[in-house]
Parts: C-alpha cells; sequence; structure tokens
C-alpha cells in the first residue's frame, strides 16, 4: 500500500514556510506593526518576496510588489497574516494587490483552520461533547464564516466584516490566550458591580460640579451629562490639571475636589478593578493546577492498582 503525497499541497506549504521564516527575521523591530512575511510565486517558482521592514513600513505585501518590472500578472501570493483593508499613513495593501493582478491565497489559511478543526472533530471519542464546549462552537463558527464565498460588493459587507475575526481563532490555540479570555468571563460579575459602583460616584460628583461650577465655566459644567464627561477626562488622568486649574483660581478648595475624586475613583476603584481580575487569573491557575494533580493521582492509582491484580494473578499462579 502506497500513499500519494499532493505535490502542489507540498509547495503551499513550503512557500508558506518560506514567508513564516521571513516574517521571523524583523520580529520585534517592527513597532507597532506585526512582523509579516510574504512570497510571491508564479507557476511553482518564486518570483519575488518581501517582509515588514524596520519600524513597520513598508508592509511585507508592498515590499515583494516594489519591482514594477516583474509581471505580477496570475501570481500566487502567500502572507502569514491578511493584508490590511484601511487607510492609515499609507494605502491599504490590498489596493496594490488588486492593482498587480494577483491572485491572492488567503484560503490557504482557511484550509489549516478547516485541517486542524476536522482533526479535533474526528478526535473526540463523543461526538456529541464537541460542541457541548464553548471554544469549538466559537472556532466552528469562525471556519464556517471564512468559507462562505462572498462577492465584493457592499450587499455582503456584513460577511466581508465577519471574516476578518478569523484572527480570533489564535485565542483558542495559544493557551495563555484562552486563560486571559476565561478569566474575564468569569470576572464579569464582580467587575459590572464594581463599574455600577464607580459609575455612582461619578454621578455623584458630577452633580456636585454641576451644581457648583456651572455658572463659572458652563462649558465644562453646564450640566450633569457634560460635567460626567469632564469628569471622565479626570479619571483618565489625561490633561486632568487643566480642567482644575482655572477653577482653582475661583474656589481656593477646588484642589479638595478633584484630589478626592482622582484618590476615590482613578486609584482606588481602577485598582479594585484590576484586583478583581489578578484574583480570577490566580484561582484559574489553581484550577487548572488541582485538575492537573487530580490527573496525576488517579493515574499512579490506577497503575498501583493494575500492580497489585499483577501480583495477585501471579501468587495464585504459583
Amino acid at each position: 500500500m502506497s500513499l500519494r503525497k499532493d505535490k502542489s499541497s507540498e509547495k503551499d506549504k513550503a512557500f508558506m514556510r518560506l514567508a513564516l521564516e521571513l516574517a521571523n527575521q524583523n520580529k520585534g523591530l517592527t513597532g507597532l506593526n506585526p512582523s509579516v512575511g510574504c512570497v510571491v510565486t508564479y507557476k511553482d517558482e518564486i518570483i519575488s518576496y518581501g517582509k515588514t521592514d524596520i519600524n513597520g513600513r513598508p508592509h511585507a505585501e508592498v515590499a515583494a510588489l516594489k519591482n514594477n518590472k516583474k509581471n505580477f500578472k496570475n501570481s500566487n501570493m502567500y502572507v502569514t497574516l491578511e493584508p490590511c483593508i484601511h487607510y492609515g499613513k499609507t494605502p491599504p495593501c490590498t489596493n496594490i494587490i488588486i492593482k498587480k493582478k494577483i491572485k491572492y491565497l488567503d484560503y490557504l489559511i482557511t484550509i489549516f483552520f478547516v485541517i486542524e478543526i476536522s482533526i479535533r472533530f474526528i478526535g473526540e471519542p463523543r461526538k456529541s461533547n464537541f460542541f457541548k464546549n464553548g471554544w469549538n462552537i466559537f472556532d466552528t463558527f469562525i471556519v464556517l464564516v471564512s468559507l462562505i464565498p462572498i462577492p465584493n460588493n457592499s450587499s455582503f459587507l456584513l460577511l466581508r466584516l465577519l471574516r476578518v475575526f478569523r484572527v480570533l481563532r489564535v485565542i483558542s490555540i495559544i493557551p495563555e490566550l484562552k486563560l486571559i479570555i476565561e478569566s474575564l468571563i468569569g470576572s464579569l460579575k464582580r467587575v459590572f458591580y464594581v463599574s455600577l459602583l464607580l459609575f455612582i460616584i461619578l454621578y455623584i460628583y458630577a452633580t456636585i460640579g454641576a451644581i457648583v461650577f456651572s455658572n463659572s465655566i458652563p462649558e465644562r459644567w453646564s450640566d450633569v451629562g457634560v460635567s460626567m464627561i469632564t469628569l471622565f477626562q479626570v479619571l483618565t488622568l489625561s490633561s486632568w490639571e487643566q480642567v482644575m486649574l482655572p477653577l482653582q483660581d475661583i474656589y481656593w478648595w477646588a484642589w479638595i475636589y478633584f484630589f478626592s475624586f482622582i484618590i476615590v475613583c482613578a486609584i482606588t476603584m481602577l485598582n479594585l478593578l484590576i484586583a478583581i481580575l489578578v484574583d480570577v487569573v490566580v484561582n484559574q491557575n489553581e484550577k487548572k493546577d488541582d485538575v492537573i494533580k487530580t490527573r496525576n493521582n488517579a493515574e499512579k492509582l490506577n497503575e498501583q492498582f493494575s500492580e497489585e491484580i499483577s501480583l495477585d494473578k501471579l501468587k495464585k499462579d504459583q
């Protein structure tokens, strides 16, 4: 019996590995932008390649296509991250890809996701339990959205936007990210109550500010709503002194109002939120450790039990 390998698939994997190697070369040197690798092929031969430059620009796709002398028509592109579609300091990479008439191979990543989730489904002993796991439902939804053929027009804008969320599949693959998301979900109830308390304190201070300061600086304290927006700026500690100093010239005690607000809300309440999240993460880790210890103890007991049975059989045989 012989197994036939798909040559096209093997070449696709080789080109993608090269793109990953290119992306790894400038890892940590591309600023806020991710380090991306790009390989362009025509008839299974590499005709160009590129990577995200230091400080993040140009992007890998632009670097690979900067050689205008080459004809990129009907060529294939292997990219480690979906090309950007938004306008920033430079136009989106998708524009130059379309201009060069490249057949973009984002389906390769979709195929990887399909194979990965199929293996997990096949490996599940009881298929009915597969969709009892929230992460499995999430992964299946993302993959199904990726498989839907979407025409390039405004009528299907929502579906096209949903495909962007394929990157969220990374969350379920990396255990550390899963732990953070599970911790956030587990802390929602406590975070809600702390946020509610924060809102009540914010409302009280905003009401006081609207009553006392509205005649002095109406553009910031005309009513409770405007006062809450002003205090939210103070809460973020973003140029908060510009809010306080004009009032300090009018009311000598204004610093007491602002300092007490910052201590209660910006320091105490926000740190309380952080403490809740840290506590939940620690508890999640402890639960996982307990599960691992329980499994190890169960395995040891099974081994001891098996050894005892073996010894009993030997004694009986003798």
